[in-house]
């Protein structure tokens, strides 16, 4: 959202259009690729993480991700996306703790 300049929904407001009508057709439409730019890089950070996972693995322990993993390929999909939310639960929480202590605003690459 941070990369769709600001002065096209300026534009449109200016021109009559009210917030909502804005966001919905002009800020949504330009999202897409941006979602799915994110969802590659989700993708190529789960991948690497999974393999991690699987070295780690041992008889008595078994990660978050490989949990999901192994319902996910077992057909059991209420129990990977539960397990799955749950991880992305811990991450944003993480995430904001991190923010909390480092009293920084944005998180930066």
């Amino acid at each position: 959202m941070q990369q769709i300049p600001i002065t096209i929904e300026e534009a449109s407001i200016s021109l009559g259009a009210s917030k909502m009508k804005t966001f919905f057709e002009i800020t949504v439409p330009m999202m897409p690729n941006g979602i799915i730019s994110g969802a590659i890089i989700s993708w190529v950070t789960i991948i690497t993480e999974l393999s991690t996972a699987i070295i780690l693995y041992n008889s008595r322990t078994i990660t978050l991700t490989l949990a999901v993993y192994t319902f996910e390929t077992r057909g059991n999909y209420g129990y990977a996306a539960a397990l799955a939310t749950l991880l992305t639960a811990l991450t944003v929480v993480s995430l904001l703790i991190f923010m909390k202590f480092s009293k920084s605003k944005e998180i930066t690459f």
